[in-house]
């Protein structure tokens, strides 16, 4: 559901938050509600402002019942570096937002038992996104540190392992609350919302660096060409060091020489891409010859 548009990004709210909305008002909790709503959104735009920082285009943004997912609009711009520091500012600034809350306290300026809840929201907010289960920045920042070395599609798979295993763990408790007559419906959405999450970002991994060479077919089909860049590189660099000189607009095909300059072999983007995918970003350029050849084969 989109709410609007901020800085030129879409703004959308997931469907499990609007159910998270619609239990909060039935129970009356209206002004917690108010609460959870703008450190969601607090911590969103963090995610946002670093990856603007970083000179990312951020397509849309989606809230998310404990957090939310900045979008950017190139798979080939983000690094795992990137990744690492766009997850951490989300908890960092629920974080900033409960030192600001605990001096204004201490000012007198913010009733007591706002206080309380306001405290407990964004820790609990930061706490639970930094468990390493995907797709909660715990999950993002392990992700983009095994990305390096088994590539990006097996390391979100691990990830969302994660957070299956995080969201039966919220369902059995909730089961155990209600067998002792206790009835919590928060864990039972949050564990809707982990396993929606998982599975739609899991199924997102074969297609994620995909998506830069759907758009630029589809250039190609409307408009019937599409200028080509040919890059010469060596053998042994590194696929992450190749994608560095793809620019936007542009399709990429790849010789390979040896230090003599000797053709080695040829690649097109999606043969860089699909390695990526598979071995990730430190994985020599060569790797990917023998494969590219008995596909052509």
């Amino acid at each position: 559901m989109k709410l609007g548009t901020l800085f030129g990004i879409n703004i959308y709210i997931n469907k499990l938050l609007v159910i998270f909305i619609a239990i909060a008002i039935v129970l009356g909790e209206g002004a917690k509600l108010t609460v959870v709503f703008l450190v969601v959104f607090v911590h969103e735009l963090a995610h946002m402002v670093m990856a603007r920082a970083l000179n990312l285009r951020v397509s849309e943004i989606e809230l998310l019942p404990f957090g939310g997912v900045a979008r950017i609009e190139s798979f080939f711009e983000v690094n795992p570096r990137d990744e690492v520091y766009i997850a951490m500012v989300g908890p960092m600034s629920n974080v900033l937002l409960v030192l600001g809350c605990m001096a204004l306290r201490k000012m007198g300026l913010i009733p007591h038992k706002d206080y309380d809840f306001f405290i407990q929201a964004n820790l609990m907010l930061a706490g639970f996104n930094l468990l390493p289960a995907f797709p909660l920045d715990g999950g993002r920042i392990l992700r983009a540190i095994l990305s390096r070395e088994i590539g990006i599609k097996r390391a979100t798979r691990v990830t969302t392992i994660g957070g299956f295993v995080l969201a039966l763990f919220l369902a059995m408790t909730g089961a155990y609350a209600i067998y002792y007559g206790i009835f919590n419906p928060t864990l039972f959405v949050m564990a809707g919302f982990l396993v929606y999450s998982a599975v739609k970002e899991n199924r997102m991994a074969s297609y994620v660096m995909v998506r830069d060479l759907t758009y630029k077919r589809d250039i190609l089909i409307r408009e019937g060409a599409i200028q080509s860049r040919e890059l010469v590189v060596l053998y042994d660099l590194p696929l992450r060091d190749v994608i560095k000189k793809f620019v936007p607009h542009r399709y990429h095909s790849i010789v390979v020489v040896d230090e003599r300059l000797r053709p080695r072999g040829y690649l097109t983007e999606k043969d860089i891409a699909d390695g990526i995918m598979d071995y990730g970003l430190n994985v020599p350029v060569y790797r990917l010859l023998s494969q590219s050849n008995r596909e052509n084969g």
